[in-house]
């Protein structure tokens, strides 16, 4: 059961109303690890990601603290070291009302990027920020779907290692190629584990799917600035290579190992999987760049929505608001969808329900539109 509900629900609500990916309950890692036993630091209540002006993303974390018995700017020290770890940019410690915030530590906590407000001064930040703390009907703002989420590897103990990846590994890392190779190493890793029949196997499966579009949002934006237009298909081929595997030396290294550990001769030209399919996914999402990371937000919200027991049906307003404000975002899942199913070959269902799910989705936008234009001419 998760802690400090209240503050956390308060902050979630304020993230997916502001579109930014929020994540709850990340766990932070060591930097390296000198004991055989995995210990894990601390964690973060809510992380959230939100897109930044030219490329790349920007990452929020809230701190949310309900007991009386906290200081303010002990609180801000501590997070200022968590950001530093988790690469945030901006960092909310959400106070019980008890404790005494005075303004000496409010500009001092500002000046580590961190904003010390109480709980009843949330509403105030999300109307400066353009943002909403009221209820809402979207999956990803339910805290009771985050808390069954959550609770996936504790039912399923064999789809563990990909959870525990994608709640505290996959955020540790800095490099989008790095965190796009392993996403599809960890979903790879379980491929055996996975059941099409139960709604928690195909809400991991599409968590998958959009920790991949996230980290191809990084990895798009940064590549568009840097080929901007590529002379020839052999020029984009190596600079994906190259930034799926962190550089040219790194990319050589890779080469190497595979060609030792290779038994078949033809595994040793193939580096990545399903190469082709992943060029095809990278050069389509290079048209809209910006929207993959929107793409992420609406597989994410179609993972918790899975896990809605009245059916996602109830919760389907917030996908197609997604999709009528980036009009990429559906694509964008199905081609990522694909070739996550064809490269790790899991289940082909996988595929097709998502892929159901979001043609659905896009019939209902086209649909609306097609309502709009005829009350207009009305």
């Amino acid at each position: 059961m998760i802690k400090d509900r209240g503050q956390k629900a308060l902050a979630l609500r304020l993230s997916v109303s502001k579109r930014w990916l929020p994540q709850m309950e990340v766990e932070i890692e060591p930097s390296r690890r000198l004991d055989k036993s995995k210990y894990l630091l601390t964690d973060i209540d809510v992380l959230a990601v939100a897109p930044s002006a030219v490329g790349g993303n920007t990452r929020f974390v809230f701190d949310c603290k309900s007991s009386p018995r906290e200081s303010a700017i002990g609180r801000a020290f501590w997070l200022n070291g968590v950001m530093k770890r988790a690469s945030a940019a901006h960092g909310f410690v959400i106070l019980n009302e008890k404790i005494k915030i005075n303004q000496d530590h409010r500009i001092s906590a500002k000046d580590l990027g961190i904003t010390l407000l109480h709980q009843t001064e949330l509403d105030d930040l999300a109307q400066g920020l353009g943002a909403d703390t009221a209820p809402s009907d979207a999956a990803l703002a339910n805290i009771d779907l985050w808390d069954t989420f959550i609770g996936i590897p504790q039912k399923y103990g064999n789809l563990s290692e990909y959870h525990d990846f994608a709640r505290s590994g996959f955020w540790m890392i800095k490099d989008s190629g790095e965190q796009c190779r392993k996403t599809l190493l960890k979903i790879r890793s379980i491929r055996s584990e996975l059941d099409p029949s139960k709604t928690e196997h195909i809400a991991t499966f599409n968590d998958a799917v959009s920790l991949f579009l996230l980290s191809l949002s990084e990895l798009a934006n940064e590549l568009f600035l840097v080929l901007l237009r590529p002379q020839s298909q052999e020029e984009f081929s190596s600079s994906l290579l190259a930034f799926l595997y962190g550089g040219y030396e790194q990319l050589e290294t890779a080469h190497k190992i595979r060609k030792i550990t290779s038994v078949n001769p033809d595994e040793a030209t193939s580096l990545f999987p399903e190469m082709k399919r992943f060029e095809h996914l990278v050069r389509e999402i290079l048209q809209a760049p910006q929207q993959a990371l929107p793409a992420a937000l609406l597989a994410k919200e179609l993972a918790l929505g899975n896990l809605e027991p009245a059916g996602f049906e109830k919760n389907e307003k917030f996908a197609n608001q997604i999709i009528r404000e980036s009009p990429y975002t559906a694509k964008f899942v199905l081609l990522a969808s694909e070739y996550l199913q064809k490269s790790s070959k899991i289940p082909v269902e996988f595929h097709d329900l998502l892929a159901n799910e979001c043609l659905k989705l896009m019939g209902n936008t086209l649909q609306n539109k097609k309502q709009n234009a005829l009350s207009i001419l009305l």
